[in-house]
């Protein structure tokens, strides 16, 4: 529409300039008598006045040249005006998929109470639970692409269900602009006490020797994927004993009737700090800094055992790329404040941000990964 726009102005600036070259001709030629009378037979004044006319004629045409410029150079003022210079013009909405009070939902208020500061405009949370997390990330992808609403995507909503369910109502890979990773955050490898191993290697021999069972949140669950990658990685065969919730499943652990579940970080280094159950390993690529003292797996016999819940800020298709690298360097810049750092960690996470082009391939590659392992699985799910 602005290239239009812009067209249409520089079209109708090339007609003004030509109907003005056409009266500069009009009226800056001077008449047949007064050429052949030459300055001699000129009286004084009009020989000023001549000069004077010249002096006209001259900024009249300067004149339709700088019109003629400007209607080409306004439009893309304008519009490098609006998706930048401009933003925010007004409150800016964050829509987080889950329920009130959950990881998602404190990470979001945090990074608005701290664009509130930084932008001088309102940044609210709105909380669209429902269908998993594709209620909520399927009103994001059919929001207008102007910068106003923004998803707190997940590793779930982004990655997992893409390649669980067939029937989502938004594109993980074309619906979405990449402005940041936000955090990310671990789970633990728990089993009961009353289990005799220590360690993953013991856990897998025990698993080649034993039926194992293990709980999780339900399918498609970051419990559920954790431990297919790790059946698949450490070639062994659990069962899976879904729940219709995170809570349900750890009970059963901790009563014995379930023998292990990957759960994540903060209700897990609970139940180990209690000593209600044993953990073994954290999942991701490097130690915890809330459960120091246990090894990843991967440093236990499973080099390349990765797994970390995330979650990024991510934009409609089509936002202006002003507006999302602007977004993404005040992220980074709020993840950088300690107290900012500090308040995340508290609650289990890990902050960490990431330019629009490396989230963009970070998720990429989380699709692939867990695309890979769906489809080993032969994990299928109909939309929640």
């Amino acid at each position: 529409m602005v290239g239009q726009c812009g067209r249409t102005q520089g079209r109708y600036a090339d007609e003004y300039a030509a109907r003005y070259k056409k009266l500069q001709v009009k009226s800056c030629t001077r008449p047949p008598a007064a050429k052949a009378r030459g300055h001699g037979h000129r009286p004084s004044g009009q020989r000023y006045k001549g000069y004077s006319m010249k002096i006209s004629c001259a900024m009249r045409g300067a004149g339709a040249r700088l019109l003629a410029a400007f209607s080409l150079i306004l439009p893309l003022g304008w519009a490098g005006l609006a998706h930048a210079g401009a933003y925010p013009e007004r409150p800016i909405k964050i829509i987080v998929p889950f329920t009130p009070g959950g990881t998602s939902d404190v990470l979001a208020r945090t990074l608005a109470e701290q664009m509130t500061l930084d932008l001088g405009q309102p940044v609210v949370v709105e909380n669209r639970p429902g269908a998993g997390s594709a209620l909520g990330t399927g009103v994001a992808a059919r929001s207008a692409p102007d910068g106003y609403t923004l998803l707190m995507g997940s590793s779930s909503a982004l990655a997992v269900n893409p390649a669980l369910q067939d029937d989502l109502p938004y594109d993980a890979t074309r619906s979405f602009m990449p402005i940041s990773l936000v955090a990310g955050i671990q789970n633990i490898l728990l089993v009961n006490p009353s289990l005799p191993v220590k360690n993953v290697q013991e856990l897998i021999a025990y698993g080649k020797t034993r039926k194992l069972f293990y709980g999780s949140a339900g399918t498609g669950s970051s419990p559920h994927m954790s431990a297919e990658l790790f059946e698949s990685m450490a070639g062994i065969e659990m069962t899976h004993v879904p729940f219709k919730g995170g809570p349900q499943a750890v009970s059963e652990v901790v009563a014995g009737r379930v023998d292990l579940i990957f759960d994540n970080m903060p209700t897990a280094a609970a139940m180990v700090k209690s000593g209600q159950l044993r953990g073994l390993a954290v999942t991701g690529a490097h130690g915890s800094p809330m459960v120091p003292e246990i090894p990843t797996v991967a440093s236990q016999g499973l080099p390349g055992y990765d797994v970390t819940v995330w979650y990024g800020l991510v934009a409609p298709a089509g936002t202006p790329p002003a507006i999302v690298d602007m977004l993404s360097k005040e992220t980074a810049k709020i993840l950088a404040r300690e107290d900012v750092r500090q308040k995340l960690v508290a609650i289990g996470t890990e902050p960490q941000s990431m330019t629009p082009a490396a989230f963009g391939e970070f998720m990429s590659g989380e699709r692939t990964k867990w695309a890979q392992v769906i489809q080993k699985a032969g994990i299928r799910t109909a939309a929640r």
